[in-house]
């Protein structure tokens, strides 16, 4: 009785011949084998150098009960082409690389068929296996008791075919190690360095997880054997012999190799009743390989031998050990009956070389983390599935670094184990990670960030990619305050934080010397993010950076928990994910390509749909700065700040005269975490402002008002915090009236007592350039306090003025006073209360 699928096939196929004119005839329906019996007029194919096609070709279609979701197999019923690439069996057809990409249910037999036509006009063409494409290996039937082998290493130059004298077979040895019944090859010998290594007095029989070290003879032949390996050892031997390995030769390797893996269990237990427990295999290598090109690489075979062939390679060695030849040639007449009546057993081969295989995530954004040494602060929900895609990605080495513990809340969305509870939580995460790499790459710290961060021996050199995934202010501050202690040792930084309901991911990049890291670019952000004119940023703005702040926190354990965000594992994964790759993207990126500092934000698709899907990069060039070493505090400058300054100063140059001084406010915020001053906006000089050849003084008009405007417009970041002026052509430092005058510089700021006061200058070529938009002028930073009591009404006294024509500020001409002096007009300052 035939199956439902079978029944489909024959409909479609009796259709299909009856519309064919006599290309397609059905010969015999063999329904409950499932089998049909088709002929194809296949005289329009055109003869090539492949294989023989006569005028109608015969082909069995086996159709499986599970058509047409899987295809039918295809045989022809001669052994024509039991030879030729993608005939299996001898007259089973490969007609597809990938069923389940090649494959279309919907196209029933009629796509079977157009199929098997390209197959054999391919075939008769010999272009089955074009040139520069990747070679298809020949096929092996495996059986199910021989195991599995892992090959790491790659072959190279060791293959004969690529040497350029004595080509011919040469014998290797596989140095492998032993789990169960899996074996990985991890290193190639030739036979003198296989000697010496087993015979070192300091020779290592196990390794550093104490699974045994063993050897395995390896023959590399420089032709191809067959495009189906045999499955008795005599036709293999055979096989081998017809390309210049001859049966003794094999049995000899074999003997050898025994003899070798004897010894060194002799040496990891010298008392050992049994040394001869290691499997008994032979690896062959052929030129039946390509990835792409001409160049032809080692396809891998592996033949464990059974029970009484290990025997047999075992005796030999006995035999030829006692230099008995009665004994030996016994032995030897017992090694050629059992490889005339043995089977092969094929074991299963796993490549691991990068010769022969390509990286599923080549050319992919991550594929930049292979080969780096990465550091990934924080274990969570963020960074512990980011330190998996570094392993994953193929990272050199990863550190994790957390201080917490794992406990049962956490399960929900970070990938621990209940086993795990009351871990380390970088160590277990360390312990998983582990398992994904052959050799270990992953050391877990249970530390504290800041703790290190700020400690002495903490070497950032050490890493190619330092990841801040903690969500912690204060180990970002911490990260920042060591950065700009040792800029130059430092390499990229990326931080990463979630938004409260997991809907949004933000990131921030520094390139190695930038001058902000997470902690600075982060509040550049928030400015950038609330001022800019695109749309795009505004819900990450609220996420982020709310005004009012959030006062709702989510407590998971409330009284012994911290706040976190409100998220499932596939939210946080799929964030983690989306920043990772944004992260690599900027990293990755040519420096002309890319800002010093960068912010990105990655939307869920849930809040996309709510808003705009893409959301533009943020991007800032680097800062100058200028440092107070007297008060220990860097002052960053942005670059739109200096760029208002010199517009200041051209400006002036050209209203006033060249040598006239100008100046303004500085508005941005004290960091004294960090011990950094931010400049975000430098102001020119008010209108009733006094400018000079030698002689500055600030005036107030409008001067609360500008201070007011962009502290609400950057919700309260960017405030009042010092005053800049020029000394043209002149040295940036101090004059006698500018110390006589500092303290004035802290009439506007609020409630601090203490300003920065910058100068500008430089000689004429560098003045000239800067002016020009070539450099940058020399600058001089102090941080000035003003020592007056808190309750003093009074305001700092200013310096008497000297002589000379003066200016006011804005767009006016000069004006003078009596000797040359000013009228004497100023509106005193107050601090604000």
């Amino acid at each position: 009785m035939s199956h439902v699928g079978y029944q489909l096939a024959a409909r479609q196929l009796t259709a299909l011949a009856a519309v064919s004119g006599g290309v397609v005839e059905v010969l015999a329906e063999h329904a409950e084998a499932g089998e049909l019996v088709i002929a194809l007029d296949v005289r329009d194919i055109p003869r090539g150098p492949g294989i023989r096609l006569r005028n109608r070709e015969r082909f069995r279609l086996r159709v499986p009960e599970t058509f047409p979701f899987t295809p039918p197999t295809v045989r022809v019923l001669h052994d024509r082409w039991r030879k030729s690439p993608h005939v299996q069996w001898g007259s089973h057809l490969c007609l597809y690389a990938a069923v389940s990409v090649e494959w279309n249910p919907g196209d029933g037999v009629r796509g079977l068929l157009e199929r098997l036509v390209t197959w054999l006009e391919r075939a008769a063409a010999g272009t089955l296996d074009p040139d520069g494409q990747p070679l298809h290996p020949p096929t092996v039937y495996l059986s199910a008791e021989a195991g599995d082998i892992i090959v790491h290493p790659d072959l190279g130059a060791r293959t004969p075919w690529a040497q350029a004298a004595d080509p011919g077979p040469s014998t290797m040895y596989a140095w492998c190690v032993r789990d169960l019944d899996r074996v990985e090859v991890i290193d190639w010998l030739d036979e003198r360095d296989a000697f010496a290594r087993v015979f070192a007095k300091d020779v290592q029989p196990v390794d550093e997880r104490g699974r045994p070290y063993f050897l395995i003879p390896m023959m590399l032949v420089d032709d191809h054997i067959a495009w189906e390996y045999p499955v008795r050892a005599r036709d293999l031997a055979a096989a081998l012999h017809s390309v210049g390995y001859p049966r003794e030769a094999l049995l000899q390797d074999l003997t050898w190799s025994s003899r070798l893996n004897r010894r060194l269990r002799r040496a990891e237990d010298p008392d050992t009743d049994d040394p001869d427990t290691d499997p008994v295999a032979m690896l062959l290598g052929t030129p039946s390989r390509r990835i792409e090109g001409d160049a032809r690489l080692a396809h891998l075979v592996a033949w464990n031998l059974d029970a009484l062939g290990a025997d047999v390679a075992c005796l030999m060695g006995y035999a030829q050990k006692l230099e008995d030849r009665k004994l030996t040639g016994r032995v030897l007449e017992l090694a050629h009956h059992w490889l005339d009546t043995a089977a092969v057993r094929w074991m299963r081969v796993h490549e691991a070389r990068a010769e022969v295989t390509r990286r599923r995530d080549a050319g992919s954004p991550l594929s930049w983390l292979h080969g780096k040494r990465i550091l990934v602060l924080g274990a969570g929900a963020l960074g512990a599935p980011v330190a998996e895609h570094c392993v994953r990605a193929g990272a050199m080495h990863l550190t994790v670094l957390d201080r917490g513990t794992v406990n049962p809340g956490i399960l929900v969305r970070q990938p621990y184990t209940f086993d795990d509870i009351g871990l380390s939580k970088a160590r277990a995460l360390a312990t998983r990670l582990n398992t994904l790499t052959r050799q270990p790459t992953t050391t877990g710290t249970h530390q504290d960030a800041i703790a290190v961060l700020v400690g002495s021996s903490f070497n950032p050199d050490n890493f190619d990619l330092i990841i801040d995934a903690t969500a912690d202010a204060g180990v970002r501050a911490a990260l920042e305050r060591a950065r700009t202690s040792r800029r130059d040792d430092w390499p990229h930084v990326v931080t990463m934080i979630i938004g409260h309901r997991a809907e949004h991911g933000l990131l921030a990049v520094s390139s190695p010397q930038a001058i902000g890291a997470g902690h600075d670019v982060l509040r550049r952000t928030a400015i950038r993010a609330r001022i800019t004119q695109d749309t795009a940023w505004r819900d990450i703005a609220d996420d982020f950076f709310p005004d009012p702040p959030r006062t709702e926190m989510f407590f998971p354990e409330p009284g012994c928990s911290a706040p976190t965000f409100v998220a499932s594992a596939a939210d946080a994964g799929a964030l983690a994910a989306g920043m990772l790759t944004q992260a690599i993207q900027v990293v990755s990126a040519t420096p002309r390509d890319r800002g010093a500092m960068t912010a990105a934000a990655v939307r869920q698709p849930s809040a996309g749909a709510r808003g705009h899907a893409g959301i533009p990069l943020l991007a800032w060039d680097d800062d100058v700065t200028c440092l107070d070493t007297g008060a220990g505090y860097e002052v960053r400058i942005c670059a739109d700040a200096l760029t208002q300054m010199r517009i200041e100063t051209r400006r002036g140059a050209r209203v006033r005269g060249n040598t006239i001084e100008t100046g303004g406010m500085l508005l941005g915020a004290f960091d004294d975490a960090v011990g950094v001053v931010h400049v975000d906006v430098a102001t020119g000089p008010p209108p009733d402002s006094l400018l000079s050849q030698h002689y500055f003084e600030h005036g107030t008009a409008g001067a609360q008002e500008l201070i007011d405007h962009h502290n609400r417009r950057t919700k309260g970041l960017t405030t009042f915090v010092g005053m800049w002026h020029s000394h043209p052509y002149g040295q940036a430092r101090p004059s006698a009236i500018d110390e006589a005058g500092m303290t004035t510089i802290t009439s506007l700021a609020g409630g601090s007592r203490r300003a920065v006061m910058l100068i500008l200058g430089g000689p004429e070529a560098v003045w000239n350039a800067w002016k020009d938009g070539i450099g940058t002028p020399h600058l001089y930073a102090r941080i000035v306090e003003n020592r007056q009591p808190a309750d003093s009404e009074s305001p700092p006294r200013q310096p008497d003025r000297p002589p000379g024509r003066y200016f006011t500020g804005g767009y006016s001409y000069p004006i003078t006073g009596q000797d040359g002096h000013p009228p004497r007009r100023r509106l005193r300052w107050r601090r604000r209360r």
